[in-house]
């Protein structure tokens, strides 16, 4: 299935990468791949994470979004952001 990962910080993207990812993958590698894209953007103060089932389009709900800003979202999963990055 294709997963489109969309970083954002305000209305700017900041990064969107389309990976083919296996539909048996097991939560370990799907939270892996989560935590990999997460980093990404740690070191901003305010930030957005969508995922993107893009296989489901048109389906509303086939967005996942998280992230220390959510301004943006709809249905939105807060998470703290803890230290920057030394």
């Amino acid at each position: 299935m294709k997963v489109a990962v969309r970083g954002f910080v305000g209305f700017d993207r900041i990064f969107e990468d389309i990976i083919d990812v296996d539909p048996n993958i097991s939560d370990a590698d799907m939270m892996e791949l989560v935590i990999k894209h997460a980093n990404r953007m740690a070191h901003y103060d305010r930030f957005l994470i969508e995922i993107e089932f893009v296989e489901d389009a048109p389906n509303p709900n086939r967005f996942f979004r998280f992230g220390t800003d959510t301004t943006r979202m709809v249905d939105p999963h807060l998470i703290s952001h803890g230290k920057k990055p030394s």
